[in-house]
């Protein structure tokens, strides 16, 4: 029988060198895309992003219900332009009736006037120092 072979190995644990172990090694600068990356995962991001779009939500129906406000009240307004613009018809052809002879004779004669027999008239002159120039 032949005896063992003898190995060059070190029966002693070996033991690993400190700069080679995975603490040790200097960790690569990330670039300033994953930098925004890494913040954007954030709590405060997420919260001001829900705030900015809870809020511009909030506008938008606000604006919207002020909108249809105003639509309404825009269709008040001509709902009364045209009963205003009937009225004031309705009041020209009354003016136009109340000024005819006829119209006021008869009205005057309900209220008790009578006609003067003698109608007189009187010349102004038209200089009201009444001196003529």
């Amino acid at each position: 029988m032949s005896a063992p072979a003898r190995t060059l190995v070190s029966p002693a644990p070996k033991r690993a060198d400190p700069s080679r172990t995975p603490a040790a090694r200097p960790r690569p600068i990330p670039s300033p895309h994953h930098r925004g990356r890494a913040r954007r995962g954030t709590p405060p991001f997420w919260v001001m992003t829900a705030l900015i779009v809870t809020g511009m939500i909030v506008g938008i129906v606000s604006l919207s219900a002020l909108a249809v406000q105003a639509s309404f009240r825009s269709d008040d307004l001509h709902q009364q332009l045209g009963s205003l613009t009937q009225r004031q018809q309705s009041l020209r052809e009354d003016v136009a009736a109340a000024s005819a002879p006829s119209r006021v004779m008869r009205w005057a004669r309900s209220e008790g006037m009578v006609m003067p027999e003698r109608v007189v008239i009187l010349r102004v002159p038209s200089d009201p120092s009444g001196l003529g120039a």
